[in-house]
């Protein structure tokens, strides 16, 4: 009798050690915070033109910044109704500030040089997309550039630090053939070959970038929150984060996202699965074509982008 009861209390101190210690990558060292944010409204260049984009990259800029506290540094490549081209400097390299391939692979390129493992480095995209690919401006014309993400996710293999690239735009990449409502990292097309490339014999130790979508493989929709138009998914994630677009400033102390001290990749995603303004998927009581269901790449452990 003593036997089993301690058998049962050697299982019950197990288990409570087991789900106490919650599956993350090793915690960072505070390091900096690094952020590239990138809109479209597509003003000018025949495509339809998107009110929310340009309003989610401001945001998000701000709200990150806040979550940093002063540890920051980010840029912001949106387009411009006055057409009026901002430049900045990373590692002494000048970059203008449009949203074109080469800005932005120039900019990547040049976080490469003084990035460090203890670093966030974010990435956003909001505007059009097609599977694979999403839509950038040209250097000169009206027309737009379809960029390859695969050849994004290459680049960023290449910088140190956690990333997160957080992609707002229809049908990005990520596909769920059966069941809209699974978590499958199934991807398509070219993606696909990225993800066997750097996720299926090392998963754990290619584990520093993660990839949020605002969709699967539906399309991704914007409305107005307040009269201020936003993505249903990008507003969705500044809630996450405790950034009041009204007030312009942090309406909590801690992220509502976060779990404890931490703010993960896997409780911003749960977050915005619950609060999104748009059902997650078709039911019996949601019949319309209007739902989102956003998407994280998956994996064993969780990623930690904030502590508090």
């Amino acid at each position: 009798m003593m036997r089993r009861a301690l058998i049962l209390l050697t299982t019950i101190l197990l288990s409570l050690l087991l789900f106490s210690c919650e599956l993350f990558m090793k915690e960072p060292q505070a390091g900096k915070v690094y952020g590239i944010f990138v809109a479209l409204d597509y003003d000018g260049l025949n495509q339809t033109i998107l009110k929310g984009t340009i309003p989610d990259a401001v945001e998000q800029n701000k709200a990150f910044a806040a979550l940093a506290d002063g540890k920051y540094e980010g840029y912001l490549f949106v387009q411009k109704k006055d057409g009026i081209i901002d430049q900045t400097t990373i590692n002494g390299t000048t970059i203008e500030l449009y949203p074109t391939v080469e800005n932005i692979e120039d900019a990547i390129t040049a976080l490469s040089g003084i990035t460090t493992s203890n670093d966030l480095v974010l990435f956003t995209f909001s505007g059009h997309a097609r599977v694979g690919t999403i839509a950038m401006a040209p250097m000169a014309g009206d027309g737009i550039v379809e960029y390859d993400v695969s050849q994004l996710l290459d680049l960023f293999s290449t910088v140190k630090g956690r990333k997160l690239i957080i992609l707002d735009a229809c049908k990005t990449g990520l596909a769920v053939p059966i069941d809209p409502a699974s978590s499958s990292t199934l991807l398509e097309n070219s993606i696909a070959t990225w993800y066997r490339k750097y996720f299926d014999n090392d998963r754990s130790v290619k584990g520093d970038l993660f990839i949020m979508s605002s969709s699967a493989n539906t399309d991704s929709y914007e409305t107005t929150f307040g009269g201020k138009p936003h993505g249903v998914f990008t507003y969705a994630l500044l809630q996450a984060l405790g950034w009041d677009v009204d007030q312009g400033k942090m309406s909590k102390a801690t992220p509502p996202a976060a779990t404890g001290k931490r703010l993960t990749v896997d409780g911003l995603f749960s977050y915005i699965k619950m609060h999104q303004a748009f059902p997650i998927k078709r039911t019996l009581f949601n019949l319309l074509d209007e739902f989102q269901h956003p998407m994280v790449n998956g994996g064993a452990l969780d990623m930690i982008l904030f502590t508090f």
